[in-house]
């Protein structure tokens, strides 16, 4: 499951049944450019920060920047599920 919603300053998302860690770990692989998927690295110029937090039944995702739900989740789909 993954549901994602746009904030004041970014974006927030929710994806269910992973782990926080390896959530981190593709994250960091998208940041750095080493990522395997279908990261856009002009949309990760747009990001300033990007939290992952662990949650009872998966994990939540806070990036701010300009960025828009419509831009990212097509992206966190293919990257992180």
């Amino acid at each position: 499951m993954l549901k994602v919603n746009n904030t004041n300053n970014g974006v927030k998302a929710f994806i269910g049944g992973l782990k926080a860690d390896d959530v981190a770990a593709k994250v960091q692989e998208c940041q750095s450019g080493q990522c395997s998927c279908a990261c856009d690295p002009e949309m990760m110029k747009k990001i300033e920060n990007i939290e992952v937090s662990a949650e009872d039944n998966g994990v939540d995702i806070t990036i701010t920047g300009d960025v828009k739900a419509e831009e990212l989740e097509p992206m966190m789909k293919g990257c992180l599920l």
